[in-house]
């Protein structure tokens, strides 16, 4: 009798439940390798804000803003959908549909940098720019195909693949970076550790794949690759379109600061935001790429969605309060303790930015709804808006010339329609369990 009650509280336990549950595993199996990983790159910052300047910081993060925008365009996001058929066939062809994109997209931004390196850098308004410009047709090919065989590592509930791949990432362009900072003066280090970082990643994909999925590759063909090019054809229309917009808006004060302020201003803002950005997107990026798959095969199976929407959301909520509360208070003091005083600053916009980061937090890991349910237009007229208010409050931000200013009306446009986008994924959550 004291075995079945046992047994009897054991299924009545949510929290047990929880822990003994499939999605529970896979979400520690990411989050494991990737919470070492990232642990180690935010703890090397205690060295790199040491080592590199504001200023060189400013550089990396106008190289990782132009990254950010031809990344989205180097698959044309195809690799969104590799996810989204039934089959494994048609799964693999959109893989190496993004694979052959990624090639052509990186050909074409070689060609752009060696014809218009100049006309470039004068337009981004930082002269240091220039030797890198180089090696974002290299960044953008490698994005492409990490993020086509990542998709394709969760499609097969490979996590520890996933896993071992974030994790080698972080410590190669961890250990590049402190190394090649005492060595190389200026952003070296911190471009080059991010590139090989990459082909650390990428190389760990490929060898698993060719470990598991060779004998497949014969069954990519153009025929197939155009014939699911056209099936998916709202991923390039809108999703490339909408990633394009979302990430230029994202990136957009880099692109301000440096501009109408300086490269260190623009540097200790992104030095802010990537210490609250990198653990945060941790957690959620290990979060979508469970529920995304949980909810896709839920969807395909006719099972409603929306249950487990709102667990997620609210244990995403009880999660996140205090630690955020405890960044949007004592950001400064932390910022300027341990990484010194100079960067006491970074904190200061690192709280303001916090009622924006998160709403972001809370609505990220539901951000593949739109795509699941193709209402991906909706999606991109919100960040199209989201872009536009963006522009309107850096605008008013300059023209007081008061770098806070700018920085807090940035912070709150970009709240309230993160806010809006967040009651959208429910609805649409809450929609497709009433057809």
């Amino acid at each position: 009798m004291a075995v079945i009650s046992m047994r009897t509280v054991h299924r009545k336990n949510p929290l047990s439940r929880l822990i003994h549950s499939e999605f529970f595993r896979n979400v520690v199996t990411l989050m494991s390798g990737t919470t070492v990983g990232q642990a180690i790159s935010l703890a090397v910052y205690l060295i790199l804000s040491r080592i590199y300047t504001p200023a060189d910081f400013g550089v990396f993060a106008l190289f990782m803003s132009i990254l950010s925008i031809t990344n989205i365009t180097a698959t044309a996001k195809y690799e969104l959908a590799v996810m989204m058929p039934r089959e494994d066939h048609a799964g693999l062809n959109l893989m190496g549909l993004s694979a052959v994109i990624s090639v052509c997209v990186s050909l074409f931004l070689f060609i752009l940098v060696l014809l218009l390196n100049q006309p470039i850098t004068r337009m981004l308004g930082n002269e240091q720019i220039s030797p890198w410009l180089y090696l974002i047709p290299l960044s953008t090919l490698l994005n492409g195909f990490y993020q086509g065989l990542n998709y394709w590592s969760n499609r097969k509930k490979r996590f520890r693949t996933m896993t071992v791949a974030s994790l080698g990432q972080s410590l190669t362009n961890s250990s590049v970076k402190v190394g090649a900072g005492f060595l190389v003066a200026g952003p070296f280090g911190l471009i080059v550790g991010s590139v090989l970082g990459q082909i650390t990643g990428f190389v760990t994909f490929l060898l698993n794949f060719l470990k598991h999925d060779r004998e497949k590759l014969p069954a990519i063909n153009q025929k197939d690759m155009g014939s699911l090019a056209r099936e998916y054809y709202r991923f390039p229309k809108y999703n490339m379109l909408h990633g394009v917009i979302n990430n230029f808006s994202g990136s957009l004060p880099i692109f301000i600061l440096t501009s109408w302020f300086s490269s260190a201003t623009a540097g200790l803002y992104a030095f802010g935001f990537t210490m609250i950005f990198r653990p945060m997107s941790m957690v959620t990026n290990a979060f979508s790429q469970v529920f995304s798959q949980r909810v896709i095969t839920k969807e395909n199976e006719g099972q409603e969605i929306l249950p487990d929407v709102k667990r997620l959301l609210v244990k995403m909520f009880q999660f996140s309060f205090i630690p955020f509360g405890i960044v949007a208070i004592f950001a400064p003091q932390i910022f300027k303790f341990v990484f010194g005083p100079e960067w006491e600053t970074a904190g200061t916009y690192t709280r303001i930015l916090i009622p924006w980061l998160y709403m972001v937090f809370l609505s990220a890991p539901f951000s593949f709804l739109p795509d699941l349910f193709k209402v991906q237009g909706k999606a991109f007229l919100i960040d199209a808006v989201k872009l536009v208010v963006r522009l309107i409050a850096m605008a008013a931000g300059i023209y007081s010339s008061d770098i806070l200013r700018t920085v807090i009306y940035f912070s709150a446009g970009s709240m309230l329609v993160t806010a809006y986008q967040l009651t959208w994924f429910y609805s649409v959550a809450k929609k497709s369990d009433t057809l």
